[in-house]
């Protein structure tokens, strides 16, 4: 029963988090216990056990157990050291040069070339990044791959990595997240291993970091990934990036950096039109085992929001409840699995459901927020509403003026720059902001 119920949670987990989240967080864990709706799961330090709570992983993993069981459920966290930590969890921990496998690794969760689902909204960046594998650091350096949530993208960078490892096995990429980028250079710090850091970032052959709007506001990384960034590039070797915003909507991040990022391939990942959304359910449910009628291929492709994440969250939970429970899959289950996911209207992410989000944070009414006050109890809140519903929807800044109390472009432009500005230096902002952003996104 409990590795059941955990192989579940895993495979939700799997379908939200990025590959590079989901190797160093979820696969060190282990399951060892399940009774009256609590999963007893050990972690391998008390250090990792603070870092997942501090990540918000541990909510999001009693939300995959909620969607896994159909039951409320919690997570207890016990401390086992005797459990082995990978080695990209390693090298956060304490800088350690990275060790090259003799054998190339296989792609996380099954994120190679051959499993991306091509189509008008993506060709040409999936073309880009088969280039930059046949001929690195030559036409299109850096590649800067962006778009939305759950679009493809880090699929695309796992791609990259996964095949430069199998073509050129002699050759060292490296591949990580912005914020593990942050992380290593913070304790290559503390432990006077600056040195080390640097061979490391500077001396591999291809560098491809996802999610690096995540070095915005914070100068002292901005700073080492420039040197970095500046020290890759004389020399040829490929980068490739990747960002749910184009360079230059990176209010917050250094201009001299913009400008390098910009410098390359821009290539961005739009939401997938009609075909392409039905390919992806067609191709996302055979491999998980799952067999769907055309008209459930259909009416799934119709209305999941355009995050792929969704989608496959929304098809584990029907394969779950269909090899858990033996329930068919018919129309309402699959209606059932969309609405677990947000998903029942087929809108995703909208600018009134962040707003509303933001007002539940913070306690404010709807009314409230849309005021024309100006008090910080209410001016904060409603610049962090700009904020991730800028980050998060593609509604105009004259729209999500007019949603939060009819004010124009100008006003959420201004708001937009206040509030980058505060998260450089409001740590308890940023905490808040980052907690919604997982819920919004869970």
């Amino acid at each position: 029963m409990v590795d059941t119920i955990w192989g579940e949670a895993r495979r939700l987990l799997g379908a939200e988090l990025s590959a590079k989240d989901f190797e160093t967080w979820v696969e060190p864990l282990r399951a060892t216990g399940w009774s009256d709706g609590e999963l007893t799961v050990e972690v391998p330090s008390g250090f990792f056990r603070e870092r997942l709570k501090e990540r918000h992983l541990v909510r999001r993993l009693e939300r995959a157990l909620e969607q896994a069981t159909g039951t409320p459920a919690t997570v207890l966290l016990q401390v086992n050291r005797a459990l082995d930590v990978p080695a990209r969890h390693a090298a956060v921990v304490q800088a350690a040069p990275a060790v090259r496998p003799k054998r190339p690794p296989a792609s996380p969760r099954g994120y190679t070339f051959d499993t991306f689902v091509v189509g008008a909204s993506n060709q040409v960046a999936f073309a880009a990044a088969q280039d930059v594998v046949a001929s690195p650091g030559v036409r299109f350096n850096p590649l800067f791959v962006y778009g939305g949530c759950g679009l493809g993208k880090t699929h695309l960078l796992t791609a990259v990595t996964d095949a430069m490892n199998h073509e050129r096995p002699s050759g060292q990429v490296l591949f990580l997240s912005a914020e593990n980028f942050v992380n290593e250079m913070i304790v290559a710090i503390q432990s006077k291993r600056m040195n080390e850091f640097h061979a490391r970032f500077r001396g591999t052959e291809m560098l491809v970091v996802d999610d690096v709007q995540f070095l915005i506001g914070k100068q002292r990384s901005q700073q080492e990934f420039l040197y970095t960034f500046k020290t890759l590039h004389r020399a040829s070797r490929q980068i490739v990036l990747a960002s749910d915003r184009p360079p230059r909507d990176m209010l917050g991040l250094d201009e001299k950096l913009r400008d390098r990022f910009a410098s390359g391939l821009l290539a961005d990942v739009q939401p997938p039109d009609a075909d392409l959304r039905r390919a992806l359910v067609e191709r996302k449910a055979a491999a998980i085992g799952l067999p769907l009628t055309p008209e459930l291929v259909g009416y799934m492709a119709e209305h999941w929001c355009t995050n792929v994440r969704v989608l496959e969250g929304a098809l584990t939970r029907l394969y779950a409840s269909a090899t858990l429970s033996g329930r068919p899959v018919t129309r309402a289950a699959v209606e059932e699995a969309l609405a677990a996911h947000g998903n029942g209207d087929g809108q995703g992410l909208t600018v009134a459901r962040i707003v509303n989000e933001v007002c539940r944070e913070y306690r404010l009414s709807r009314d409230e927020i849309a005021s024309p006050r100006r008090t910080a109890r209410v001016a904060v809140p409603r610049q962090v509403a700009m904020y991730l519903c800028r980050h998060h929807t593609d509604a105009p800044l004259a729209t999500i003026g007019a949603d939060l109390g009819g004010r124009d472009h100008s006003t959420v432009a201004h708001a937009l720059k206040a509030i980058e500005r505060r998260l450089q230096h409001d740590m308890a902002l940023r905490q808040s902001v980052a907690a919604l952003q997982a819920r919004l996104q869970g």
